[in-house]
């Protein structure tokens, strides 16, 4: 055979090859969540956004062809979970997590994965994770062949969503002979893969095994949060980081991004995201000042907030325990302003309670911007006691909410900052913008609006319908 038949031979196996990992991916991904895109497919598949596109036009014809698969017609490209009984796995995996958690100790989990990965890619590999603001993926494990640090400018956070992930894959592979497995769970990845060379055979299922892994280790030991710190935090900083939930998380029927700027320093904010049976709880908060006694009257009303949703209250019985809650503490007043925002994915229906807050936006499918109605009240831990001002709407299919903490809009004298109508435009330059894009734009504005010098943390936190 000619150097050309063998050539296209070739590109025709890797062709296969990577629909099958597509194919495999949407399957995974399908089954739990009908708001998967095709961004979330590469990303779960290893593979670019371009190489989805060319083989599928769209997810529909994607879906298609899964039904239409002889060894597998039991896909649901729904929201709907699955039944009893069906969420087992017809294949063997070449890692299980919990195996390897209650096998491996915790501080030596990153070399293992590594040597397992070796194992089955038959070429070096590495393992990168995220720098805990999101500005770098950092050197962990494995041979050293890139950068200590590679520059990770579409992260949220210590997560990368599924439009980070395929971004720094092309700029990975653009000459650099190296291949890209995401540890992604949930919707986002807590790090990556690098392999040097053309792996073996896909590490896609060993890097969702790795993913979930790790996170279950990561209560276990210091050695995950020491790698994904490039300097040293300060107290309060470390305090506001132990509360904040993952910063994307796929939920029913929408995805949820959130992320506080600057990491490092300042900690007056924090928020909270929690799926339950009755709908979706979002939290945000901001507390007076940027001291560890701050932060710590966060973790405290955190606490509270946690302790009464989880005894069945309501949102508004819920802001009113974080007020009592921090009048019991000695010392001076620890006051902060908070909103809590509820989405029931059934019916769309969104309620809110807000005492001292900025009234959260919401950005509708077809561009149009409403700021919530909320009248003004007063904040938590004063001498008062707040009537929490409530507030009902409707959260559809395209539709975004967007919670921010003063620190975004410069609402302290002398502050920089974007102002209500600066949010909303930072949120309008992509429509049909995910959780994660919004979050990104606009502390991207805020950024440049105070030339990276902020004086307050500014906190957002976005809600994509569908």
């Amino acid at each position: 055979m000619s150097v050309e038949g063998r050539s296209s031979e070739l590109r025709r196996a890797d062709a296969a090859r990577n629909d099958e990992r597509i194919l495999e991916a949407a399957k995974r991904l399908l089954e739990h969540s009908s708001s998967a895109t095709l961004s979330d497919i590469a990303a779960a598949a290893g593979v670019s956004r371009s190489s989805v596109y060319r083989r599928f036009k769209d997810r529909d014809q994607l879906v298609a062809e899964l039904d239409a698969r002889p060894e597998d017609g039991s896909v649901r490209p729904a929201r709907d979970p699955l039944p009893a009984g069906r969420l087992g796995r017809r294949r063997s995996l070449a890692l299980d997590a919990i195996h390897v958690f209650d096998v491996v100790s915790p501080a030596l989990l990153p070399e293992q994965l590594v040597a397992e990965a070796q194992r089955i890619a038959g070429v070096p590999v590495a393992l990168y994770v995220l720098d805990i603001d999101g500005s770098h993926l950092l050197h962990m494990a494995g041979p050293q062949r890139l950068r200590e640090k590679l520059e990770a400018p579409f992260a949220i956070g210590p997560e990368l969503d599924a439009h980070g992930i395929g971004t720094l894959r092309e700029n990975l592979g653009a000459g650099a002979g190296v291949e890209l497995y995401a540890l992604w769970l949930r919707g986002r990845a807590t790090g990556v893969f690098i392999v040097f060379g053309r792996s073996r055979e896909p590490l896609t299922e060993m890097a969702r095994q790795a993913a979930a892994a790790v996170t279950l280790a990561d209560r276990y030991t210091d050695v995950f949060a020491r790698a994904q710190r490039r300097k040293q935090p300060r107290a309060a900083a470390e305090i506001q980081q132990s509360l904040l939930p993952p910063r994307i998380m796929r939920v029913t029927g929408a995805e949820v991004a959130g992320n506080v700027l600057p990491t490092y320093e300042v900690a007056g904010d924090w928020f909270d995201v929690v799926e339950n049976g009755d709908g979706i709880w979002i939290t945000l908060a901001d507390g007076l000042g940027s001291s560890t006694r701050a932060a710590a009257a966060g973790a405290v009303a955190l606490g509270a907030l946690r302790a009464s949703r989880r005894s069945g209250a309501s949102i508004v019985e819920s802001l009113l325990v974080m007020h009592q809650t921090l009048r019991e503490l000695p010392g001076p007043r620890a006051e902060m302003s908070a909103v809590v925002a509820h989405w029931d994915p059934d019916s769309g229906e969104l309620a809110l309670a807000n005492c001292g807050h900025d009234a959260p936006i919401i950005l509708r499918e077809n561009g149009d911007a409403e700021a919530m109605p909320l009248t003004p009240s007063l904040g938590l831990g004063g001498r008062s006691t707040p009537k929490p001002a409530e507030a009902t709407n409707r959260l559809l299919v395209g539709d975004r909410l967007v919670l921010f903490s003063d620190g975004v809009v410069g609402a302290k004298e002398g502050q920089a900052g974007l102002g209500e109508k600066g949010v909303i435009e930072a949120t309008l330059r992509q429509q049909g913008a995910s959780a994660a894009d919004t979050v990104r734009e606009v502390h991207r504005m805020v950024r440049e609006r105070t030339q990276g010098e902020l004086s307050d943390d500014a906190t957002v936190v976005c809600l994509s319908v569908g």
